[in-house]
Formats: structure tokens, sequence, C-alpha cells
């Protein structure tokens, strides 16, 4: 087992009331000799920890108190035109108290899990494996490829996850699949980019590839994206066929034509050679993903009256 003798995996969980932090936290609270832990800043839950992830003093005392194995970095800023219209709030987030967490949890012995982006490329050269040199185009990128060699720079205990347009159950609704249900309940219509090409990673995946990426010793930088790239629209069609609306309501159009603030890369698919012949642990395509999300719709919302109520 990595770091020294201990015999249990202590996991902290910085963000876990996040899309990843949550699934994270629900689990690995089932998962054999693991004892999980998280903190969040806005949004209380019951055995989580109120923490703002920016009050480096709050953060250092947490990981020193409770001597993590492992310490998972979730928490972030990922609106990516929120980022490139206030890049220095943002930045506070995403790069400096990111990098704070990380020497925090290195140097109290544990590893670093860290969260990195598909945006660090500019999709001129896809699909990119982990060496191909970064170039992103807008700020979001900008702050991952930062916090990318901060958290390397501080030492080789660490696990760096590049993932693509991550999706799942979320309190906040924000990724790409809610917006396209919740627009589909509501009767709006739905566009999305043909233009756009990437590899939609489902969240519930990511919890198991970490463990075993973790107690296997396996550290370093990762592409951990879905096993299927996708254009934006058909994306958009399977979202609409699995949670059962008609896709040809759909309306394909151009990137350029949605407008949006902040320059993203056309092909920006990961490589995924790496990790899956390092994990047994899957990493679906969209369409087994889109399955499994809706079959847990039931019990996702059995949680959210259980929040509700508390």
């Amino acid at each position: 087992m990595p770091n020294g003798d201990r015999s249990e995996v202590r996991a902290l969980i910085l963000g876990a009331t996040g899309l990843v932090g949550r699934y994270c936290l629900r689990r690995w609270a089932g998962r054999a000799g693991w004892r999980v832990s998280g903190t969040s800043h806005r949004q209380p839950l019951a055995g989580v920890e109120p923490l703002d992830l920016q009050d480096a003093d709050a953060t250092r005392r947490l990981i020193e108190r409770d001597r993590p194995s492992l310490v998972v970095i979730s928490a972030s800023n990922p609106y990516v035109d929120y980022c490139e219209s206030h890049a220095e709030e943002t930045r506070a987030l995403n790069v400096t108290a990111t990098l704070q967490a990380a020497a925090a949890a290195q140097g109290a012995g544990a590893t670093t899990v860290f969260f990195s982006s598909d945006y660090v490329f500019d999709g001129k050269a896809a699909p990119y494996g982990e060496e191909d040199p970064v170039h992103p185009l807008n700020e979001y990128g900008r702050q991952k490829a930062e916090a990318e060699r901060g958290v390397a720079a501080l030492g080789p205990d660490h696990l760096t996850l590049r993932v693509s347009g991550v999706f799942g159950w979320e309190t906040s609704r924000k990724n790409f699949v809610l917006q396209v249900v919740d627009r589909c309940r509501a009767g709006k219509p739905v566009r999305a980019a043909t233009d756009v090409r990437y590899n939609p990673t489902y969240a519930a995946n990511l919890p198991d590839v970490i463990a075993e990426l973790y107690e296997s010793g396996r550290r370093g930088l990762y592409h951990a994206a879905g096993a299927e790239e996708l254009n934006r629209f058909d994306l958009a069609a399977a979202i609409m066929r699995a949670f059962g609306f008609d896709p040809s309501s759909a309306e394909a159009v151009d990137a350029a034509a949605l407008q949006q603030p902040a320059r993203r890369p056309l092909h920006s698919s990961l490589r995924t050679d790496k990790i899956r012949a390092h994990v047994r642990a899957p990493l679906w395509g969209a369409a087994k993903a889109l399955a499994h999300m809706k079959a847990e719709e039931p019990a996702w919302n059995t949680y959210l009256d259980q929040l509700a109520a508390r």
C-alpha cells in the first residue's frame, strides 16, 4: 500500500459536493479499506466539513489534522466563459488555491489528485497524448495548464487526470447533459455544434479509476476521458434518445453560431491508451454512460428529496 505502512486509505475530497467530488464521496464510502471525508464551500451536506479552499491556512490545518493519504482537489470554477471574463477571480481558485492545497497535501505525505482538462490543447493536432505540448486557447485552459505544471513541480506523488466534458448528476445541473435534458423538459430548443469533437467523460467512472491508479502505485499524468469520440451535436442527440426525447428536434449548427465568449478547441479528443493499459476500471462511451445515468435518475431524485428534508 502506498504512503508507508498505512493499512487504510484515508481520502479527503476538497470540493465533495461538486460533480466529481460527490461521486467520489459516495463511491468510496463503500470501498473496502477506505475511509473518506470531504469539504464544501457553499453546499451543506451531512458529514461534509465547510471549507473555503482559498483560505490556505484553514486548508493546511485541515490536512494536518486529518492526515489523509489521498487528497482529491475537485473544487474549482469550471465555467469557461466566466473564467474568460473574470480571469483574476477564477485564477485565485483554479490556480493559486489549488496549488496551495497540493503543497499542503504533499507536505503532509499525501498523494494529490488534480483534475485538468482537454482545454489545455488548441484542437489542431487531436487526438492528444499525455506528452503532447499544451497550447490553450482560453483562460480556463491557461489556468489548468499552469496548475498542471505547478502540481508536477511539487513532486512526483500526484495523479493529474485530464478529463473532457464531464457529465453526471449534480445539484447545480451545469454540465452539458443536464442542460440538454432541462431544455427538453422545458420545451426549449436544443442547438449543438457539429464541428466540436471530444471525449465526453462520465463522472461516475472516475472514482474507480482513481482508486485503482492509487492502490496500484501509479502516479503522474493520465488522460481519463470517455472511450468514445463524439461531436457535440451527436452527443445532444444521444442524450435526447436516452432520456426519451425526439432527437430530430435538435438544431445542428457550427460552433461560431453559438457566439461563446471564450474560444474552444474544435477537436480536443484525448488518447487514453496509457490509462487503459494501467487500470481495469472502465471509462465508458456516451451511450452506455447515458443509459446508466438515466437508470440512476430515481435514486438521484430520492437523494435530492433527502437533502431537502434536512
